[in-house]
């Protein structure tokens, strides 16, 4: 379980992945969190070196719905 939960402000939380993703048959992905411990098969996180950290904090992302309306808009 994480120890503590930070509050963070994001530029941006599209991500572009490298190639579609063959299960989910995406091409981006959103993650309203940095750092959490489900460990999932589809995270961005996984295998970098953010994934680290993943169970020690966790941050919230907590102007993702605004940054996600302005990037959809853009896009």
């Amino acid at each position: 379980m994480s120890e503590m939960v930070n509050e963070i402000q994001v530029k941006s939380v599209l991500n572009k992945h490298k190639r579609r993703d063959d299960w989910f048959l995406d091409d981006y992905s959103v993650n309203p969190y940095e750092g959490c411990a489900f460990n999932c098969i589809y995270c961005y996180i996984r295998g970098s070196k953010y994934g680290e950290n993943m169970e020690r904090t966790l941050s919230a992302k907590v102007n993702l719905p605004e940054v996600l309306r302005r990037q959809l808009s853009e896009g």
